[in-house]
C-alpha cells in the first residue's frame, strides 16, 4: 500500500455545487475502499462531506507580496482601461490574500506529503492555487473534468486532465492541449444517471411543478455570466417566451436556472415556468420530453436519458460550445426555427431511446467511471522513497516571491 495515497484537492471541495462534490467524493471513497491512504481537504465545501475531511483555512494577510506590483504593471499594460488607484488597491489586496492562501497550502502539503493531488476545478481559486502549490512541491496534479469544455478551460494548469469521453478529449486537443496530458476515464458524477420508467418519470415531474400533463421542454439557462455569454441568454429568453405563448395550450416550457444565476433575464417572461434546483437534475432530465441550452452541461447529460437535445446558437453569438457541430445536438438558430421545430415535435410526438454509441463517445466507462478514475490515481502513486521532498522547492518559491 502506498505510504500516502493522494491528497484530494482543496479546490475540489471548495464549491457547494454537485458538479464538483459529486465527482470527487465517490473517488475518495473508492480509494479508501482499496486501502489507499487519502487526505480529503474541504475549502468551504458543502455540509455532508465525509467527516474525515480536513477543513482548509488561512489567515488574512495585509502585507503585499513583492511580486504583486510587477503583476499589476503587466496586467495594466495589457488592459490600459484598468489603470486606476482604486483598482490597483483592490488588486494588491487580492494578491496579499492569494499569497496567504499559497503559504497555507505550502504548510498543508508539507504536513501531508501527498504524492498526487486530485481536483475538480481550476476555474475556482482554491483548485488553481492547490495546483500551483503542488507543482512547487514536486507533487503530481490531476484534474477531473467538471463540465462542458470551452476555450477558457485552457491552458491546462494541472499535469494531467481526466476527461469524460473521447469527445471532450477531441475538444481539448483542438484547443491546443497536448494529447499526452489527457486521459479518458469517464465521469464519476454521472455513473448513476440513467432513465427510469418513462411514463412514471414524466407524470412525477409535471406533478412536482404543478403543471398539466403535456409534452414538456426544459431549457437549461446560462444567464449566470453575461460578460462571457453576451446577449445570447437574453435572446434565448425572448425566443422561449414567444414560443411558450404560441403553444400555451399544448406545451409546458420550463426554464431551469444555472446555480449562479439570479433569474433577472426572465423577469418579463410571463409564459415560462422558471425553476432552480428542484426537482433535482436527474428527475428533471428523466421526466421532461426534450431539453435545450446555450452551453450547459445538459447538452451532454441529456444523452444519458435518451432525450432530443437542442442547442441554441444564432449567427454572431459567442462560440461557447459546438455540440451541434459534433452531431451531439440539434442547432436552433432563430426564434422562427424554434417555433417551427417545436410545432413539428408536438405534431409528431417525442420518441427516442438511449444511443449507446453516442453515450460512450461522451461518457466513457459509464457506470464504472469512479473505478476508472481510481485506477488512474492508484497507478500513479510512488513509494515514499521515490518521491522528492517539496520543502526546498516551496522555500525557494517563498523567497523568490518575498512571502
Amino acid at each position: 500500500m502506498p505510504s500516502t495515497g493522494c491528497g484530494l484537492s482543496t479546490g475540489g471541495l471548495e464549491s457547494r455545487r454537485e458538479v464538483v462534490v459529486d465527482a470527487l467524493v465517490p473517488v475518495y471513497r473508492e480509494l479508501v475502499r482499496r486501502g489507499v491512504r487519502v487526505a480529503l481537504v474541504s475549502d468551504g465545501g458543502p455540509p455532508g462531506v465525509p467527516p474525515t475531511a480536513v477543513p482548509f483555512r488561512y489567515t488574512a494577510e495585509v502585507l503585499v507580496p513583492k511580486w504583486a506590483s510587477r503583476a499589476w504593471d503587466a496586467l495594466s499594460a495589457c488592459e490600459p482601461a484598468l489603470r486606476g488607484h482604486s483598482l490597483r488597491r483592490s488588486f494588491l489586496h487580492a494578491c496579499a490574500m492569494l499569497q496567504a492562501r499559497l503559504d497555507e497550502l505550502d504548510r498543508l502539503l508539507e504536513a501531508i506529503g501527498p504524492d498526487t493531488v486530485l481536483g475538480g476545478s481550476t476555474q475556482l481559486l482554491g483548485g488553481a492555487a492547490l495546483t500551483v502549490a503542488a507543482r512547487a512541491h514536486g507533487t503530481r496534479s490531476l484534474l477531473l473534468q467538471h463540465g462542458i469544455l470551452q476555450p477558457f478551460y485552457t491552458p491546462l494548469l494541472a499535469d494531467l486532465m481526466l476527461t469524460w469521453g473521447p469527445s471532450s478529449a477531441d475538444t481539448l486537443t483542438a484547443l491546443g492541449v497536448p494529447p499526452a496530458r489527457l486521459i479518458t476515464t469517464g465521469s464519476p458524477r454521472h455513473d448513476a444517471m440513467r432513465p427510469s420508467d418513462r411514463d412514471q418519470a414524466r407524470k412525477g415531474f409535471v406533478r412536482a411543478l404543478g403543471l398539466p400533463d403535456r409534452p414538456t421542454f426544459v431549457f437549461f439557462s446560462n444567464g449566470n455570466d453575461l460578460v462571457r455569454n453576451g446577449m445570447a441568454p437574453a435572446e434565448c429568453a425572448d425566443w422561449l417566451d414567444a414560443v411558450a405563448a404560441c403553444y400555451a395550450h399544448a406545451l409546458n416550457l420550463v426554464v431551469r436556472l444555472h446555480p449562479n444565476e439570479d433569474g433577472s433575464v426572465y423577469h418579463r417572461c410571463s409564459h415560462l415556468t422558471v425553476i432552480r434546483a428542484i426537482p433535482k437534475l436527474g428527475h428533471t432530465l428523466d421526466g421532461c420530453d426534450w431539453v435545450g441550452s446555450l452551453c450547459s452541461t445538459v447538452l451532454y447529460e441529456g444523452l444519458l436519458y435518451g432525450k432530443p437535445i437542442w442547442q441554441f446558437h444564432a449567427d454572431g453569438w459567442p462560440a461557447l460550445a459546438d455540440n451541434w457541430k459534433q452531431g451531439l445536438a440539434f442547432r436552433v438558430s432563430s426564434e422562427a426555427q424554434l417555433r417551427d421545430q417545436t410545432g413539428t415535435m408536438l405534431a409528431g410526438g417525442v420518441e427516442r431511446g438511449v444511443d449507446g454509441a453516442l453515450v460512450a463517445r461522451v461518457f466513457a466507462n459509464h457506470g464504472r467511471a469512479t473505478q476508472a478514475v481510481a485506477d488512474v490515481v492508484a497507478s500513479r502513486l510512488r513509494p515514499r522513497a521515490a518521491r522528492p521532498r517539496g520543502s526546498a522547492i516551496a522555500t525557494e518559491r517563498r523567497q523568490h516571491t518575498g512571502a
